[in-house]
């Protein structure tokens, strides 16, 4: 089977690893238009399965004004790429952050999924709990990448490109916060500031997970990579 992966909304980060954290950092970010939305990644199989949901802007909340330009954001988005909300027939969710999860309400016809730690710690009785290591479909696997959060989840995609004639097969990596952007793996840097941060030594053990399991990198909040192994984590400290 040939699947396909396509990032249907790219996600911004508000606060790269180098840069320090502080209200006007955040502020200014905002003021240009960088919203902190994750990647909403589309995977194409014997389903269609989107990968999170990009909701922008998530410290103004659920707001009507809010609600309406991130639905209308993410539409315009899958309507680009020639689908609607009722195409997407499964929507993972990476963890329970609102933005990863908010837009979710878009997708009516679709079955939703996440981690059984997700599912039984917030009580989401119409998601579907999935077990690490389980395959959605063929060479659509979900691994527990903990750390960021206490359940957070990513996915791994087996895939293949053509080039100049020739079928290239590599697994890319759907990591969500388990790897932020390029900037927090090169410099082996994880997400801190959310409130329900659960360990920094599980977020690296899940980062060298997916570094081992992945040819390129899809991060939750940046452009895509082909994985590499940073200094840091040749460090046998780290």
């Amino acid at each position: 089977m040939h699947l396909k992966c396509k990032i249907i909304k790219l996600g911004s980060c508000t606060l790269e690893a180098p840069e320090i954290a502080s209200p006007t950092t955040l502020e200014i970010k905002y003021d240009l238009g960088v919203g902190g939305g994750s990647s909403v990644i589309l995977i194409e199989a014997d389903k269609r399965i989107l990968v999170d949901t990009g909701f922008e802007y998530e410290m103004f909340g659920l707001t009507p004004e809010n609600e309406q330009s991130n639905r209308k954001t993410l539409i315009s988005a899958l309507e680009h790429y020639g689908y609607l909300p009722d195409d997407i027939e499964v929507v993972f969710i990476t963890h329970w952050h609102l933005d990863h999860y908010g837009n979710l309400d878009i997708f009516k016809k679709a079955q939703r999924m996440a981690s059984a730690p997700v599912v039984e710690g917030n009580n989401l009785m119409d998601f579907i709990a999935v077990n690490d290591g389980t395959e959605m479909v063929e060479g659509v696997k979900v691994v527990y990448t903990t750390g960021h959060t206490l359940g957070h989840a990513s996915v791994l995609v087996d895939f293949e490109v053509t080039l100049k004639g020739h079928g290239l097969k590599c697994r890319i990596a759907v990591a969500g916060d388990a790897i932020l952007s390029l900037s927090y793996f090169d410099k082996g840097k994880v997400w801190t500031y959310n409130e329900d941060f659960y360990s920094k030594e599980e977020a690296i053990k899940s980062m060298r997970k997916l570094a081992k399991a992945s040819d390129i990198t899809i991060p939750g909040h940046g452009t895509p990579f082909f994985t590499f192994i940073p200094k840091w984590m040749k460090d046998p400290e780290q």
